[in-house]
């Protein structure tokens, strides 16, 4: 069995600011560098999870993204006209992205493993950020990795493995299948 855990890396956080002077509404932007550690909306964070652990329903090949051996491939096989399940899939995944709120998203890259890499930015009012979801594939082999990967997609930190009643032992199963922000960084 195929299950995703996901990375979140931000990319770029920009302040907006508008003023107006003499009837002119101009706006600026400012590169934030140093400040908390953001993460998407949770709302469109979710539906990208969803989306990409619903891929492993769909009555696809197992292996779909050894279709082709490069991603420069991808695009030269789909100029030609042709149609690989790897098509299908990448634009499935961009045709419900395009439906989050705020934001512009897309697939950037899968690479041989059939880990999933999207971009996605979101813009409000005063804030546009940046980030790279990657959605990283992991092999499920045995019925302690199933059910470690079922009870960490349902809570977000660490510290929530910490309060389950269970052995140190299935803590430890549990906590390699969170998502991770900005590479190290865990939820408390």
């Amino acid at each position: 069995m195929n299950a995703y855990v996901f990375d979140i890396f931000i990319s770029h956080s920009i302040v907006l600011e508008g003023t107006e002077e003499d009837g002119i509404f101009t706006t600026t932007c400012d590169l934030v560098e140093i400040g908390p550690l953001n993460i998407p909306k949770l709302n469109n964070l979710r539906k990208i999870k969803e989306m990409i652990r619903d891929m492993s329903l769909t009555p696809i090949a197992s292996n779909w993204w050894t279709d082709f051996s490069t991603w420069k491939d991808f695009y030269g096989i789909l100029r030609t006209g042709s149609q690989l399940t790897m098509h299908y899939i990448v634009r499935k995944i961009n045709i419900q992205l395009e439906l989050l709120e705020n934001s512009m998203s897309y697939v950037d890259v899968v690479d041989d493993n059939g880990n999933i890499v999207i971009q996605h930015d979101e813009t409000f009012p005063t804030l546009a950020q940046g980030f790279l979801i990657t959605a990283k594939r992991k092999r499920l082999r045995t019925l302690k990795d199933i059910a470690a990967y079922n009870v960490a997609k349902n809570i977000t930190s660490e510290s929530d493995v910490k309060s389950l009643e269970i052995p140190r032992s299935l803590q430890v199963l549990v906590t390699k299948f969170l998502d991770t922000y900005s590479g190290d960084y865990r939820t408390a």
